[in-house]
């Protein structure tokens, strides 16, 4: 294994972590760059922009920050007290942003960033929102969302009405397991966890038609655990990753839906306060709706932020082939459990509930109260 990484490899890692950057050595060896504290509360949402060269959170103190990335600073902070705020995404207009309101209704709001004014009001959500995401497809200004209220929706930036509604499923699947939903990363496919015992794939262009794909989650999700998020990794999306309430990651092959392994780390929702007799969204809303989990822009390592404020890692195709070594030897049906290979070289001081890898810069950031940069130094 790579135990040193030249000053002169570092260069070119961090100008471009998709073709030479992400050595296994490169991974291993992150350490905190910066750390920021000013939130008041636990960060809930984290976001880059297309240019990597922002990033934007959300908090439990119901304020929105933008940091340069470059300079690891705040640049502005604006508050949503009267409707609280999560899942926040720039959008592809500059200097925009959308996110999910938490008290008093469940619309998804429009801000300018820039003017911090709002530029419109997404209304149609009766129940709080899980999902939210802008279309991966730079071309597009649609945003995909789902919500308690047993739908998918997708919304054009230009329109007040959504350009499409479904309901993959009945009132008592959601209400017993949630539902959660994802682009690919070509914006073309959505893909929904409903009721936390079935994946669906959807043509995004032709959602009323119903899946392309289902498929039931084998084995079953335990009783009392929740599939908090969904994610597809990069940079071809042939891998679904699942992020469990009760701090387990299943990964399914996303063309066929096949489970693949299980990922098992001590990750936010897991202590005593996620409780499993909660009702399902708070169940989820403490696993962070699965935002503590990303993938590297490479797709070859698997990244979350633990409870104990630690932030761990997994070479997933090692992850994968493991699982399937496990699984055969014991005649026992997929996913067998893989531990994470290690942990990064620092902690917060408290659970990190969300994490996002800089899609084009060396960089993670991930948040508890306070917010870090981390980087192969």
């Amino acid at each position: 294994m790579d135990s040193e990484i030249s000053p002169e490899v570092l260069a070119v890692l961090r100008k471009d972590p998709l073709r030479q950057a992400l050595t296994g050595a490169a991974v291993r060896g992150f350490q905190m760059a910066k750390v920021l504290a000013d939130n008041k509360a636990a960060i809930t949402s984290l976001d880059y922009d297309v240019a990597g060269t922002r990033c934007l959170t959300t908090s439990h103190d119901e304020s929105l920050r933008i940091y340069d990335c470059d300079r690891g600073a705040r640049e502005q902070v604006s508050y949503s007290k009267k409707y609280g705020c999560n899942l926040a995404q720039f959008t592809a207009q500059p200097g925009c942003a959308a996110y999910a309101s938490t008290k008093i209704n469940d619309t998804i709001r429009y801000l300018s960033c820039d003017t911090n004014q709002y530029i419109r009001y997404f209304v149609g959500h009766k129940g709080p929102v899980t999902s939210l995401q802008r279309s991966p497809d730079q071309g597009s200004s649609t945003l995909l969302s789902a919500s308690m209220d047993e739908s998918l929706r997708i919304w054009d930036l230009e329109q007040v009405e959504p350009v499409c509604t479904i309901q993959p499923t009945g009132a008592r699947a959601v209400a017993d397991g949630g539902i959660v939903a994802a682009y690919d990363l070509s914006g073309a496919v959505v893909a929904a966890v409903v009721g936390s015992s079935e994946i669906k794939l959807f043509d995004a262009r032709e959602m009323s038609r119903g899946p392309f794909l289902s498929s039931a989650i084998d084995p079953p999700v335990a009783r009392g655990v929740a599939v908090a998020g969904v994610k597809f990794v990069p940079p071809v999306g042939d891998h679904l990753l699942l992020v469990l309430t009760d701090g387990s990651i299943l990964v399914h092959d996303a063309a066929t839906l096949a489970p693949l392994a299980r990922l098992s780390a001590a990750l936010p929702g897991t202590a005593a306060d996620g409780s499993m007799s909660a009702p399902v969204f708070e169940r989820m809303r403490q696993a962070f709706l699965g935002q503590s989990v990303t993938a590297t822009p490479d797709g070859k390592s698997v990244i979350a932020g633990c409870a104990d404020g630690s932030v761990v890692f997994w070479d997933l195709g090692r992850a994968v082939a493991q699982a399937s070594h496990v699984a055969g030897a014991a005649e026992q049906r997929l996913p067998a459990t893989v531990a994470p290979d290690g942990a990064w070289n620092g902690s917060h001081d408290g659970p990190v509930g969300v994490c996002a890898f800089n899609p084009l810069l060396m960089e993670c950031a991930t948040g508890s109260r306070s917010l870090a940069f981390w980087t192969a130094l």
